[in-house]
């Protein structure tokens, strides 16, 4: 962990305890043995939502991005809040959240028609992501049935994120596809994870996902300014 991480952890980490009881208060909703009235439950999740807000500032500092974002709206999903966070510069958003099992980072790779530009250093990034938490790319929308069929043998392979991710690219290049689907870069944290170390990777992992996000918007961006 870098000096610069640990520092601007440690400066807030005596707050770290509250923020766990409120996060294991807000859990305890989906104890069938406890009750909760309506008015306890937006409590519980208004102060979830305050956590999660000042978990990513925490990774706004860390990465001192020349961008600002946008961190005060949210979804209220079955199992708990969904933090959104929106870049004000490339127009990209992130969520952070907390469900059923534990806390989580994600976002949607926009301008995936990029991804032909990228070297080496991108895929790294995603490999060093994978040492960060539980991630997976989370495939909600799909090419049509009639595209899939065509490229069955390379839809069987489910195992490979990285395999996944550039069949997704391939197949959408090769059919001509408007909106290049790749997927949801996803990280989960469970609830048995320390949480300095959920932090501080959220922070690592928050700072990646920007960097890939911002590799793909760039090109776009590059060439939106030539026209």
């Amino acid at each position: 962990m870098s000096e610069r991480l640990v520092k601007v952890i440690d400066k807030h980490s005596d707050q770290f305890p509250e923020w766990i009881d409120t996060v294991n208060e807000h859990s305890s909703m989906f104890d069938y043995n406890k009750e909760f009235s309506n008015e306890e439950q937006i409590d519980l999740t208004n102060r979830a939502v305050e956590v999660l807000a000042k978990i990513s500032e925490l990774c706004f500092k860390f990465g001192a991005f020349r961008d600002k974002f946008d961190n005060s709206q949210m979804y209220v999903k079955i199992y708990g809040p969904d933090l959104i966070i929106k870049s004000t510069k490339t127009d990209n958003e992130f969520h952070l959240g907390i469900d059923n099992k534990g806390i989580y980072l994600s976002t949607y790779m926009r301008y995936s028609e990029n991804l032909r530009y990228m070297d080496d250093s991108f895929y790294r990034d995603i490999f060093t992501l994978m040492d960060l938490g539980d991630f997976d790319l989370e495939e909600s929308q799909f090419y049509s049935g009639q595209t899939s069929n065509r490229y069955r043998e390379l839809y069987n392979n489910e195992k490979s994120k990285i395999f996944r991710l550039l069949r997704n690219y391939i197949v959408g290049m090769a059919e001509n596809e408007r909106d290049i689907i790749l997927g949801d870069f996803h990280i989960q944290w469970n609830y048995k994870t320390d949480f300095y170390d959920i932090v501080s990777n959220c922070c690592l992992a928050f700072k990646i996902l920007y960097k890939l996000n911002y590799s793909l918007w760039k090109i776009h961006d590059l060439e939106e300014k030539r026209r």
